[in-house]
């Protein structure tokens, strides 16, 4: 099996890591790992006087730095369309209001034209999404705006990013991590807010430390998932891997992504916990590898880039989480696909992510942002955590269910 969502990061050696860990408990909560893990992260990725702070979920983390920035109820934070209810629902339950701006073809990320449109003197946020990893082709020029109109600015890179976009740099604001398990790297579940303002930094710092921990039970189950996605990955080729993923799910042993309470369009406050020290481990074990993972990312990224017709826009640089397609044909395209036991993926279905989310919940009003609304529709996912030879079978597939549907 070959899937864009289901465990990309997860190899045998993490099973390992996860199985001896069942039997050192007393290593789950608290450790060592959660320092050398924020300092691995600056070393890695920033510089040595940012402030990390870590949190259970990315939308933790967000929720913790909004609150930091002492906003006035109805204040508005302006986000793109195409994205996602981690990011939209610590806004509302915050008692902030969302703005909706639309984005390009060209990189998945906020038009400048549409976004100078819509700020108003009540804008006190800018959240700039790095889409699928890529950096947004405007940035420069978004953040200068930002600046001009003092804006509180926070980059998402939660799908991933450019490793060296903020390296040894004076970044402003704010950037927001994630380390679920469909991204660049992870721990199952796990976020982080990256800043560089002191007082900032000493808010979330404490913030993180009044969090409680996840349960015993929370804890078993970011264990178990490591092992177990292991095992459904080796099996899926005969029926018993399928039977035992939903087996697995049927007996909670793999915890949801995404609550039922958040496709509901609430706020799950369950979130609201601080990083459990064996998340740590695992995410320094990912680290461990990440060149080689990044590099892999990014060659798969090219060869999908010189092989897909037609060509849509350059992101062949960059080391995609995942590669986005766009086609008229995506539905056909991916029920083709799975003859061949491969599930591509389809971020996003709606503007609003997931599709079970009724977005006027979430105040996004229909027709705002059309190309986002489009884009939504016809955008297919490429895994990019593959091998040359499962990438370029890959795009023989593609190709081949696009002339069946031409």
């Amino acid at each position: 099996m070959i899937s864009t969502d289901f465990g990309p990061n997860e190899k045998g050696r993490d099973a390992l890591l996860a199985f001896s860990l069942l039997f050192q408990p007393w290593r789950w909560r608290r450790g060592k790992e959660l320092y050398n893990l924020k300092r691995r992260l600056k070393s890695k990725f920033f510089s040595l006087d940012t402030h990390i702070s870590l949190f259970l979920t990315g939308r933790g983390a967000l929720y913790q730095y909004l609150r930091s920035l002492n906003l006035a109820q109805d204040d508005e934070v302006l986000v793109q369309a195409f994205t996602c209810e981690a990011v939209v629902l610590p806004i509302l339950d915050l008692g902030f209001t969302p703005v909706y701006v639309d984005i390009t073809e060209q990189d998945y990320s906020i038009d400048v034209t549409d976004l100078k449109k819509k700020c108003s003197p009540k804008c006190k946020v800018l959240i700039l999404q790095h889409t699928f990893g890529i950096t947004p082709n405007d940035r420069l020029k978004i953040l200068q705006f930002a600046t001009q109109q003092k804006l509180h600015v926070i980059e998402d890179v939660a799908h991933g990013f450019d490793q060296d976009v903020f390296k040894n740099k004076r970044f402003t604001g704010a950037v927001l991590m994630s380390f679920g398990r469909s991204k660049l790297f992870s721990s199952v579940f796990g976020g982080a807010i990256a800043t560089r303002a002191e007082r900032v930094g000493k808010i979330m710092k404490e913030a993180e430390r009044q969090l409680p921990n996840p349960s015993t039970w929370f804890l078993l189950q970011l264990i178990f998932y490591k092992i177990l996605v292991v095992v459904i990955y080796g099996l899926y080729h005969i029926a018993i891997g399928k039977m035992l993923h939903f087996l697995f799910k049927q007996c909670n042993l793999i915890v949801p992504e995404v609550t039922p309470r958040e496709k509901r369009g609430k706020f799950d406050t369950l979130m609201l916990k601080t990083y459990p020290n064996v998340a740590a481990i695992f995410m320094l074990e990912q680290l461990d590898r990440f060149n080689d993972v990044y590099q892999r990312r990014k060659a798969i990224s090219t060869i999908y880039y010189y092989g897909l017709e037609p060509k849509q826009f350059s992101t062949y640089q960059y080391a995609l989480n995942r590669f986005p397609y766009i086609t008229k044909h995506r539905d056909e395209i991916q029920a083709f696909a799975r003859k061949y036991n491969i599930y591509l993926g389809n971020w996003y279905t709606q503007v609003v992510a997931p599709k079970e989310l009724d977005l006027m919940d979430v105040g996004y009003k229909s027709g705002s942002c059309p190309k986002a609304e489009k884009l939504s529709t016809c955008t297919l996912n490429l895994p990019t955590h593959i091998s040359v030879t499962e990438s370029e079978g890959i795009l023989q597939i593609v190709n081949k269910a696009r002339q069946l549907t031409l």
